[in-house]
């Protein structure tokens, strides 16, 4: 059985706070081959855009919480991370791998643990299920959306950061023997080689706009998505979420015209302090300016007239229903046999599936060899053709 959870993680806790603290401790981590890793973020929760506040590492010994608002040069530990002979163990990496891109970080040799509970026909494959599942061991997700940029951390939180990794090796050998022995070890190394060479690029919000939204008129477009972008502005200059600076209603109103300069101070979607005069002030100052500039762009203010459905869409939809049910339904059911139930989703999901009756994607498109030639094996075996979407 494995050991209580507070007294054998609070023992192997370092808490690195010091760039010196940092260097020692990347020294260290150099000589290990294996190591698990993960990150605590704020993603607009608690202040502006994604921010790292904590990196998490395991050995075979110890836990090391890196705190990156304390130690703003972490090239140290980045270098630790883009060594291609350390082997990195990860849990559904994904937006931590998109914020280290962000920071120009881009570790190499890294294994996900869910990918392999998915391939693995896993329904629940979340770090918490397969931990109890497999480890027996239950961990409280209590502080999960706990403000993590607030200092001094909690010790619940530094347990809660510790458990993250501290199990994440032997949960990836389980999962690997048990991969071997189904015959997967060729679909779980491909997964795994792609997360070193999948670049995650960052790109600017430029539009705000809601479906709905384009019914307006390009001049109440403009303005709408100008004021939105107005409310990230200000949200980046106080450091606070979006949602903190004006709520959507608020914004919406702003840009039709229906919010007066003595309503902000009633207004509770609008951030506290900014409830007051001066700002109001300066607040419709700037949505002049976007009037102004829609206007010098001559934008038309008559709604666009809602597409009607031809004859001709209407038998592409007809046929993208009758191509879901004789296509793509026998080769989930396939795949379903083959690999079951769950595992079948992760390969062909309904919504790629949709993707591609709609003709936004093809075949040929979609991540991972491996998916493709299975997708090919299962229209072959089933006689289905599949030329019109290769």
């Amino acid at each position: 059985m494995p050991p209580p959870l507070s007294s054998f993680l609070l023992q192997r806790i370092q808490y690195i706070n010091s760039e010196k603290q940092l260097a020692e401790c990347a020294l260290l981590l150099q000589v290990d081959k294996v190591l698990a890793l993960d990150l605590e973020f704020d993603s607009h929760s608690y202040a502006y855009g994604m921010n790292l506040c904590l990196i998490q590492i395991a050995n075979a010994s110890e836990c090391y919480l890196i705190d990156p608002i304390l130690i703003p040069d972490l090239k140290p530990i980045f270098k630790v991370f883009e060594d291609a002979s350390i082997l990195k163990i990860m849990h559904s990496p994904g937006e931590d791998l998109r914020l280290l891109h962000s920071l120009n970080c881009f570790p190499k040799n890294l294994f996900d643990t869910e990918v392999v509970a998915k391939l693995l026909n896993y329904e629940k494959t979340s770090l918490s299920s397969l931990l109890e599942a497999k480890l027996g061991i239950e961990i409280s997700k209590k502080q999960q959306r706990s403000n993590w940029l607030k200092r001094p951390l909690s010790a619940e939180q530094l347990e809660y950061a510790a458990t993250d990794v501290a199990y994440l090796a032997d949960l990836k050998t389980i999962l690997s023997e048990e991969a071997k022995t189904k015959g997967l070890g060729a679909l779980v190394e491909e997964e795994q080689e792609a997360l070193s060479t999948t670049i995650h690029k960052s790109i600017e919000k430029k539009s705000f706009l809601k479906n709905g939204d384009y019914y307006l008129s390009p001049y109440d477009q403009f303005v709408l998505n100008e004021t939105f972008q107005l409310r990230e502005n200000l949200a980046k200059e106080k450091n606070r979420p979006a949602f903190q600076i004006m709520d959507e209603s608020t914004v919406r109103a702003l840009a039709d015209g229906s919010l007066a300069p003595k309503e902000i101070a009633d207004t509770k979607g609008v951030f506290g302090p900014f409830r007051n005069r001066n700002f109001a002030q300066e607040l419709f100052k700037k949505m002049d300016t976007i009037y102004e500039a829609a206007e010098a762009q001559n934008l038309s203010t008559a709604k666009p007239e809602r597409i009607r459905q031809t004859d001709e869409s209407r038998s592409e939809r007809l046929k993208a229903e009758e191509d879901k049910v004789a296509i793509f339904q026998p080769i989930q059911e396939w795949l379903a046999t083959h690999f079951g139930e769950f595992t079948a989703r992760y390969i062909l999901s309904n919504g790629i599936v949709n993707e591609l009756v709609r003709k936004s994607i093809t075949i040929s498109d979609i991540p991972r060899k491996y998916k493709r030639e299975l997708l090919q094996k299962a229209a072959a075996e089933l006689n289905i053709p599949l030329k019109d979407y290769l």
